[in-house]
């Protein structure tokens, strides 16, 4: 395998890959969600509402907002983050609750560049995808002016939280888990980390 990784925004035809990595990158808890939610009736796989979720129009959360890193003609990782307006924005009353600890976290991320997910598949981890995502993650924070970077990961994921503390990030807060229906609950807290 190369350890030579091109990066390129994100393709609407890249949803269903998005999806799946977005689904990694949470350790698979997103997954119950998504074959829960009312979209999941004659989909026969919950990634297809993820792939739904990616083609959303109306959220940052989506395609829109993803770079793939590709590599020995596949699809090695993903990044999927954007530049968080400097006000700070209200999180919406009817939040799923295991989604309102993580909301309440990007809620005060404003003003930086917000790495929503770093989604990476297994034949490639340890090989630097990861970082070179993050390089990109830092080039995107200084074009957009953001006010330094920020990012969400649970206490009980050491490997990550070395990795982001080896690039300058640190804990400023964080929020009780609440748990991800039919899946095992990794940690306790999930923490909001910043990167001035």
């Amino acid at each position: 395998m190369s350890d030579t990784y091109a990066l390129r925004p994100a393709r609407k035809s890249d949803a269903a890959e998005i999806a799946l990595l977005v689904n990694i990158a949470v350790h698979g808890s997103i997954g119950p969600g998504w074959a829960q939610d009312k979209r999941a009736a004659g989909t026969y796989d919950p990634l297809e509402v993820g792939r739904l979720e990616m083609l959303r129009e109306d959220t940052e959360f989506s395609w829109r907002s993803a770079t793939m890193a590709e590599a020995d003609g596949e699809i090695a990782g993903m990044l999927l983050g954007y530049r968080k307006p400097n006000e700070r924005e209200a999180v919406p009353a009817d939040v799923w609750a295991p989604m309102r600890p993580i909301e309440e976290l990007e809620a005060e991320a404003n003003g930086r560049w917000f790495i929503s997910m770093v989604g990476v598949h297994k034949n490639w981890r340890g090989k630097g995808v990861g970082s070179v995502l993050l390089d990109h993650a830092e080039t995107q924070a200084r074009m957009t002016q953001a006010h330094g970077q920020a990012l969400i990961v649970e206490d009980a994921n050491e490997g990550a939280r070395h990795l982001y503390e080896s690039r300058g990030f640190a804990v400023t807060t964080s929020r009780p888990m609440l748990p991800f229906p039919g899946t095992p609950q990794h940690g306790k807290d999930w923490l909001l980390m910043v990167k001035e």
